[in-house]
């Protein structure tokens, strides 16, 4: 199979490097003419972590908008992704692709990526799978029109697997450093900070059902924020509303017509409208 451009690197986010899962997709990325590199995930299972110079919660944004505060597990998986794109930005890479531990790839992996790093520098990001239907906008196809590059109009919930640009990693660690969400939310809310997201139909990737990421979030129970919390959040949300409905009739071009999938997005069990 053809290797991937090595104008992209591939890492792999995991908190255990030598277990069997993750031997498992450097395998198969290697099978695939991929040699990934190990990024060892922040580890908010326990406590919250250390946050680094630059790095802040944004506690008041954060309750104001979810009514709850961040986990610890959430920041970890939050800062993992942030610090590997710092890390790349600081070794002046042009694009890297960031996978978590828990997913495998389809057979064509290497080949639709090696198109997707072609692709032009105003698609930031490229995510390749996704937990949510969404109407989108079909930009182009890919490997000779078994896929397709689409332009969601909302997001697709969680960071398994994406490419991301030089550009949209500048734009992740400008807007990102003030923690407020998790990080998928902070992907999804592209209209706040106006990171150019795109995704790939059917999915490259899907999720592997035995076991989840070792830097997946926590379930566990969230305590109550005060309640003034409660009296400004359908304000907050009402704002929050119309920036999203206003980004997309500002820039209605590139993200319309639009239309739901009419066929399986990937094999993830979780996916679901």
């Amino acid at each position: 199979m053809t290797e991937a451009s090595t104008k992209t690197r591939y890492w792999i986010i995991t908190l255990t490097p030598n277990s069997e899962r993750t031997r498992a997709l450097v395998s198969s990325l290697e099978d695939q003419g991929i040699h990934p590199r190990i990024f060892q995930a922040v580890d908010g299972r326990r406590s919250m972590p250390e946050l680094e110079p630059g790095e802040e919660i944004a506690r008041f944004r954060s309750r104001l908008k979810r009514l709850c505060d961040l986990t610890s597990a959430e920041v970890g998986c939050y800062l993992s992704h942030l610090r590997l794109i710092k890390q790349a930005l600081a070794a002046d890479e042009r694009a890297i692709c960031i996978l978590e531990d828990d997913v495998r790839l389809e057979p064509n992996f290497a080949h639709i990526m090696a198109e997707i790093e072609q692709l032009p520098e105003h698609i930031e990001m490229v995510r390749l799978m996704g937990l949510k239907i969404r109407k989108r906008k079909i930009i182009q196809p890919l490997g000779k029109g078994c896929h397709h590059l689409v332009r969601p109009e909302r997001g697709w919930l969680g960071t398994q697997a994406y490419f991301i640009n030089r550009a949209g990693m500048d734009k992740v660690l400008r807007y990102g450093s003030r923690i407020r969400e998790p990080i998928d939310k902070f992907y999804d809310h592209f209209w706040e900070h106006g990171l150019r997201v795109f995704g790939v139909e059917p999915h490259l990737v899907f999720e592997d059902n035995q076991s989840a990421s070792s830097i997946q979030k926590s379930n566990e129970k969230r305590a109550r924020v005060p309640l003034y919390y409660y009296w400004l959040h359908p304000l907050a949300k009402g704002l929050f509303s119309l920036g999203r409905h206003w980004h997309l009739t500002v820039n209605r071009n590139e993200y319309y017509p639009a239309t739901f999938p009419e066929r399986s997005m990937g094999r993830s069990a979780r996916i679901r409208r």
